[in-house]
């Protein structure tokens, strides 16, 4: 199983709780755990460049289910 695939079943199995938690934020999680959060994606994002890529997923904690969305970011170098 690899590093995305593990920080969303983390989400899932603390879905309610986090979304409790930072309720209407973004959350990075990385190695199974919430590093960071804001409600600006922005500067959720730029706290994610600091991690290796490919290694953690930032999901927003919306409490309407039909609203909620994976996200993943990869910088790509050529």
């Amino acid at each position: 199983m690899n590093d995305n695939d593990k920080n969303y079943k983390y989400f899932k199995k603390e879905e309610e709780n986090l979304k409790r938690e930072y309720s209407q934020e973004f959350v990075v999680i990385y190695e199974e755990n919430v590093v960071f959060h804001d409600k600006d994606l922005d500067k959720v994002i730029e706290y994610a460049r600091g991690l290796e890529a490919g290694k953690y997923i930032i999901q927003r904690c919306e409490t309407n289910e039909a609203n909620n969305v994976q996200t993943f970011h990869t910088r790509v170098t050529f």
